[in-house]
């Protein structure tokens, strides 16, 4: 892992939802994952300016720019109800778990066991099939994002740092990005990421290759 790498700006925050936004406004999302987008719908600048993270946290850069172009989106994924006036949710990962896989599934109510590790809002993310991605608001990184995290139950329930931001994030549902993801965790090695995700990795104390059920403490 080489952590001296010189930062991209161009590949992290605000530049990079920049590269999603011009992407998405030509030619939409590339992938069945993401709702529809029609016609973008701008949050505007005084609800941007008094939405904030809960516990009153200013929002992280990649997502106060994605408002400013687009509050739609994340309410149709789930969010918020009113894209013209947003309030967060409160939902922990057990809630939020259960709201993704469905509240019947009682493996998703087993992410509960996490909360303790995890005990912060989380924010549903599409993508995945077994997995689920959310955006957990626990500690940022040196930049202000916030981490992306996978959830599987494909075997057991298993939570990892899969992104290091929700830049990086929309820049690869986007295919703005051309990533690999041998794993989960690939972007741990990633030149470019690798800094980012070793810090959410200890933020989250999930570690850089995340943690399942029976190696919670």
């Amino acid at each position: 892992m080489n952590t001296l790498h010189p930062r991209n700006d161009d590949m992290h925050g605000t530049a990079l939802i920049d590269r999603v936004v011009e992407r998405v406004r030509e030619r939409g999302w590339p992938t069945c994952d993401a709702p529809g987008l029609d016609e973008p719908v701008p949050l505007a600048p005084g609800a941007l300016d008094r939405l904030t993270l809960p516990g009153g946290r200013p929002l992280p850069p990649s997502l106060r720019r994605w408002l400013a172009f687009d509050a739609s989106w994340l309410a149709d994924v789930g969010w918020y109800e009113d894209p013209a006036a947003p309030v967060l949710g409160d939902r922990g990962l057990r809630e939020t778990a259960q709201g993704m896989y469905g509240s019947g599934d009682g493996m998703a109510g087993m992410f509960g066991a996490f909360e303790e590790l995890l005990p912060a809002v989380c924010l549903p993310l599409v993508g995945g099939c077994d997995s689920r991605r959310l955006l957990y608001l626990g500690a940022p990184d040196s930049t202000g994002e916030y981490p992306v995290l996978v959830t599987d139950i494909d075997d057991l329930p298993y939570v990892a740092v899969m992104y290091p931001g929700l830049d990086v994030y929309l820049a690869d549902l986007a295919d703005v990005l051309d990533l690999d993801f041998d794993t989960y965790t690939s972007l741990a090695e990633h030149p470019e990421y690798a800094a980012r995700m070793a810090e959410h990795a200890r933020n989250t104390g999930l570690g850089a290759d995340g943690l399942d059920f029976c190696e919670l403490d």
